[in-house]
């Protein structure tokens, strides 16, 4: 028999009621499985290599949370695959994957046997005195001040994901507005780009924020990023491309993009993100490199 271990990020009130019926859902499927509380409990750290299967059961967050761990074992260490229960806003990493977090979590849990292994590609920042990793993206500009924003939101009176999402777009929409363009320059695999922009991300995957799509070709396990810059002069056509987002209808918008294995980056933009997380910008210029394939999920 082989077993799962389950790392949960429950949310307000669903812990005790999802925790059974994921349990439940995973013994009927012939496997055993031990339920950690990621928000409760440390001690999943010592017991994942008992696992044959870790499975992450919350969203983007969570799923950083538990590879911040795992990215620290060595090469000793017992390899996990992963599976996502995508259970978040956004879902951007599980999206890229190909993980439908529509359906419910039973059909996720009946496919896994027929399911394969996909490699991932992590990404790694450097500067002179900071060092840190990425699934999703890191960049400067316009996202990071979203994620500011949204963090001092009140969005207790929305219902449900697209509700915040639109809220997201609305507030993004808001800030194209007004945000300072900031001198950039990059040196991406050798060639030399500079400019003025209110958006600078290099992408990991195809979407970030409120399921903004920067980079619709990307690939897990390509071995490089997708740089995606909105110059100064883009600023109004960015505007109308969210204002049609959030009026639900077909919208298109031609992203800068380079794509490249490592890249330095010297912006001056006081407003810096890694993944979800709003951070103090590195001290210029950071260096982004790929490390190719370092975990694999299960599709």
């Amino acid at each position: 028999m082989k077993q799962v271990i389950l790392l949960h990020n429950p949310g307000a009130g669903d812990e005790d009621h999802l925790k059974a019926d994921l349990i439940r859902a995973i013994e009927a499927e012939g496997y055993g499985c031990v339920y950690f509380s990621i928000k409760k409990e440390e001690s999943w750290k010592t017991q994942i290599d008992q696992a044959d299967l870790a499975v992450i059961a919350g969203g983007d967050g969570t799923v950083r949370n538990v590879l911040k761990e795992l990215l620290q074992r060595t090469v000793l260490d017992k390899k996990i695959p992963l599976a996502i229960l995508p259970m978040g806003t956004a879902n951007n990493l599980s999206k890229t994957l190909g993980i439908d977090n529509l359906l419910p979590h039973e059909q996720h849990i009946a496919h896994w046997k027929d399911s394969r292994l996909q490699p991932f590609d992590v990404g790694v920042l450097q500067s002179a005195d900071s060092q840190d990793f990425f699934l999703e993206s890191a960049g400067y500009g316009l996202f990071p001040q979203l994620i500011q924003h949204m963090d001092n939101k009140d969005t207790s009176h929305l219902e449900n994901a697209k509700d915040e999402l639109k809220l997201a777009l609305e507030v993004l929409y808001q800030l194209v507005q007004s945000a300072q363009a900031e001198q950039y320059r990059i040196n991406a695999d050798g060639e030399i780009f500079e400019g003025r922009c209110i958006l600078l991300e290099i992408m990991n995957i195809q979407s970030i924020g409120p399921n903004l799509i920067l980079s619709p070709f990307a690939k897990t396990d390509d071995g490089v990023f997708d740089l995606v810059l909105v110059e100064e002069d883009q600023r109004d056509a960015l505007a109308d491309y969210i204002q049609q987002l959030i009026d639900e209808k077909e919208a298109a918008f031609d992203w800068k993009t380079i794509q490249a294995k490592k890249i330095t980056v010297d912006c001056t933009s006081q407003y810096m993100h890694i993944d979800d997380e709003l951070i103090v910008p590195f001290k210029n210029p950071i260096l982004a490199d790929v490390r190719e394939k370092v975990v694999e999920f299960l599709i």
